[in-house]
């Protein structure tokens, strides 16, 4: 998947986030940018600042799959939106 399908997917994840009312959006800040910090908030870590979308998705794949012994089959941006995407169920 490129970047901006992967940003359009983190994006329908804040959007149902919202929804089932587990974050609230800020002024001025994207669906985006909401869905991220709940998954770093939601999973005690520091979101990286100034970090490569790849780069930052990883960094939480890592720690989710340390904390909660997940196994991925690859750990790429894909596969991490892919797994918040079916766990919260977007579409």
């Amino acid at each position: 998947m490129n970047e901006r399908d992967c940003l359009q997917k983190i994006r329908n994840l804040g959007v149902r986030l919202q929804e089932l009312e587990l974050a609230r959006p800020q002024p001025g800040k994207s669906y985006t940018s909401l869905a991220l910090d709940f998954l770093f908030k939601e999973h005690q870590l520091e979101r990286p600042t100034g970090a490569p979308l790849e780069y930052t998705l990883r960094t939480l794949g890592k720690a989710l799959m340390e904390r909660h012994q997940l196994k991925f089959q690859r750990l790429d941006a894909t596969a991490i939106v892919d797994y918040f995407c079916r766990f919260y169920r977007v579409h």
